[in-house]
């Protein structure tokens, strides 16, 4: 069957011609270049390109189930596209992200198989490591979080993956932080006034409880709010999301078991 490759290319990097050349044949290229950073359900390779002089990310999302390729194909945009222009949206905002470099598309008979981000290769840290050891974190860093967080609810930023792999980190000095969102397909932006509740259902999916009842209680103080109430809010926000997420993950496991009979 034939298949057919969508390349949209940031401004910025349509003169580098080896860049563009490697996009184009991304379909073979991927696995037999570059440097493996990240393999779970999604890849994420690095790839050198001389002529830029650094390093290329490039994530590949895993193949859709059968249903999902039809909607990705005819009714969603890929998640691809999404993390490029929200990551361009985010940029705009003079929120931190590695600048979107290009999306890639392959599709097969008619329906996506493989999508591809790619973006500049940061130097900054994983969160997450720091959330795994599930002790609170440097009073600095929980501020300097919080003030982070409440910058991106205060203009309009939901990252509905917001958790420690999707943030990354540099520290300036012993008490200056500055941090990144990665990972940016599931994401609303808005003009509305976003409510403290919808606010810590944002930020509860930090696995750690004890650090994101320290994160809380910070992004409590820095608004003046009531901090013990901020946190029995939250407590309540957060143990609903997991208990809602537990059951759709049941659902979908089942779902992916009868597509695997098919």
């Amino acid at each position: 069957m034939s298949k057919a490759m969508k390349v949209v290319i940031n401004d910025e990097y349509k003169n580098c011609k080896e860049l563009v050349v490697f996009l184009e044949s991304l379909d073979t290229r991927y696995r037999q270049k570059g440097r493996t950073l990240h393999l779970d359900r999604n890849a994420v390779r690095s790839f050198a390109i001389t002529e830029l002089g650094r390093d290329v990310v490039i994530k590949r999302y895993k193949k859709p189930l059968s249903v999902q390729r039809v909607v990705y194909s005819f009714f969603r945009k890929s998640k691809a596209e999404r993390a490029y222009y929200n990551g361009l949206k985010l940029l705009e905002l003079g929120i931190d992200t590695p600048t979107p470099i290009a999306y890639v598309e392959q599709k097969k008979a008619g329906l996506m198989e493989y999508c591809y981000f790619a973006c500049e290769k940061t130097s900054y840290k994983s969160l997450e490591p720091l959330i795994l050891l599930d002790r609170p974190l440097d009073d600095h860093l929980a501020m300097s979080l919080a003030r982070f967080l409440i910058d991106l609810h205060t203009k309009g930023v939901l990252h509905n993956d917001l958790n420690g792999g999707n943030i990354l980190y540099y520290q300036d000095g012993d008490t200056n932080y500055h941090f990144s969102l990665i990972d940016n397909n599931r994401m609303e932006f808005t003009d509305k006034d976003i409510s403290f509740r919808d606010r810590m259902e944002n930020i509860c999916k930090f696995s750690s409880k004890a650090i994101f009842v320290q994160i809380v209680g910070c992004y409590a103080e820095i608004l003046g709010m009531d901090i013990q109430m901020a946190i029995e809010e939250a407590l309540d926000v957060r143990e609903k999301f997991f208990e809602a997420r537990a059951k759709r993950r049941e659902f979908w496991a089942k779902f992916k078991k009868n597509e695997e009979k098919k």
